[in-house]
């Protein structure tokens, strides 16, 4: 057997630096996931929105006891795949996770890899989502990325680190599908489900990891609320008499659409204000918006002053008298017209004059020739 310590698509200076980081602290890694605290989901840190773990498969996946490395006549799995140092907690000795922009695109890289008790070895390596090492896939659009509620491009293996392979083996291209015709990876909600694929044809075998689940009964990938868009919207005033107005004001972040709804309708900017109206009852105006990651909404009401003109708190015919007792157009809380002058309330009102109303404006007065 020939022994291999970096697979031949490893050439590029960076991801060899990767694989020799990966080798120190591999052991430590899957030490803590698998065997002190289990594959579990776990949340994505700050630096990286994706976390979890995918399963690839059986490594033994046609149960003849001997795996691929030896008989390369299966397409076997490379067992657990870990998109954030945040699942073992292993982020201060090598900080890696995959991101999701809010336009979708994907980046960073997962790892793959578990330690080979009997060589006394280290096996696996690293899977690029960098649009950088994605160039020249085989079909399609190369890059990685949500679209809708589904992932589509390719993801990459770069390195492949193990004991036991034959000269095919050293072909794998490593190509991992995130999309087909009749499989690809979705997501439902903050959670990615169902498979991509990875196997080439060489030398007419099947070379590669095969099925990689993305929601295994086991672990899962998530997505976490980084990038996700905000929205926050306001009224002034959100008191107002039946058929006035209000201007409505709103702000977003990373988002790609805004759209109306319920109150009013219709596309709407990023960021802006708009008046709306004539209000002429109590009305919620809601408001969403969406990136490829996920959506988010706010709403505002506008509510219908019901009170009257003499318990509103306004001057409403501007004489300098507010509300009742104060205002002597006013009989009582429930007066809805503070300018009809009140005979009898001791105040020659606008309106009243001796001749309509003798005990406020007095008697008329008559003068002597």
């Amino acid at each position: 057997m020939k022994k291999i310590t970096s697979h031949p698509i490893a050439k590029s200076g960076h991801n060899i630096v990767l694989a020799i980081a990966a080798l120190l602290f591999v052991a430590v890694l899957f030490y803590a996931a698998f065997f002190a605290g289990g594959a579990e989901k776990a949340k994505a840190g700050n630096q990286h929105n994706i976390s979890g773990w995918a399963w690839s498969g059986n490594p033994d996946s046609n149960n003849d006891g001997v795996v691929d490395g030896d008989d390369n006549n299966e397409i076997g799995g490379i067992g657990w795949i870990s998109f954030n140092c945040t699942n073992t907690s292993s982020c201060a000795t090598v900080d890696y996770g995959v991101d999701a922009a809010a336009d979708g695109d994907l980046s960073g890289y997962a790892w793959y890899g578990w330690e080979d008790s009997e060589e006394d070895s280290t096996i696996g390596g690293w899977i690029s989502f960098n649009e950088s090492d994605l160039s020249g896939c085989p079909s399609g659009s190369c890059k990685a990325k949500i679209s809708g509620n589904s992932l589509q491009g390719w993801a990459r293996a770069l390195s492949y680190n193990y004991d036991d392979y034959n000269e095919d083996d050293e072909n794998w291209d490593g190509w991992i599908s995130l999309d087909g015709a009749s499989y690809g990876v979705v997501k439902d909600g903050n959670d990615f489900k169902e498979f991509a694929w990875d196997a080439s044809t060489i030398g007419g075998k099947q070379i590669g990891i095969g099925w990689i689940e993305f929601d295994p009964s086991f672990g899962g990938i998530t997505l976490s609320s980084g990038n996700a868009p905000t929205v926050d919207i306001s009224a002034n005033p959100t008191l107002v008499f039946s058929g006035s107005n209000s201007t409505l004001t709103w702000t977003s972040t990373n988002a790609a659409s805004c759209d109306a709804s319920v109150g009013w309708s219709g596309s709407k900017a990023l960021s802006d204000n708009e008046v709306v109206g004539p209000i002429s009852s109590d009305t919620v105006y809601w408001l969403t918006c969406t990136n490829e990651l996920s959506s988010t909404s706010d709403s505002v009401t506008v509510f219908i002053d019901t009170s009257t003109q003499c318990a509103d708190g306004i001057d409403n015919d501007g004489d300098g008298q507010t509300d009742y007792p104060e205002d002597t157009s006013c009989s009582g809380l429930d007066g809805d017209d503070e300018s009809i002058p009140v005979c009898g309330n001791t105040v020659c009102e606008s309106g009243e004059n001796p001749g309509n109303c003798t005990s406020d404006c007095g008697t008329v007065q008559f003068e002597e020739f």
